[in-house]
């Protein structure tokens, strides 16, 4: 295997490493909990989901080739 392959590699599972550990930091977090029950009360009281609830809740929409839709959201699922 190439050596800039691999280090590009490396470079890659570091950085989802990285974003990995903050999702956790966040996720353990006193104040994540509470963060959470405030957006969820929010959102269980919204009449209308508007584009800019939506704007607030979903970072980003991706779809492949084969149809398969991801939804990055802005939060953490502590359940995943």
């Amino acid at each position: 295997m190439n050596t800039k392959l691999t280090d590009k590699n490396l470079k890659e599972l570091d950085l989802s490493m990285t974003q990995l550990q903050q999702k956790l930091e966040e996720c353990t977090n006193e104040n994540y909990t509470l963060k959470m029950g405030n957006k969820l009360k929010e959102l269980l009281s919204l009449k209308d989901l508007t584009p800019q609830v939506l704007n607030t809740l979903i970072e980003r929409i991706t779809c492949n080739t084969q149809g398969d839709i991801h939804i990055q959201y802005n939060f953490v699922n502590p359940f995943n």
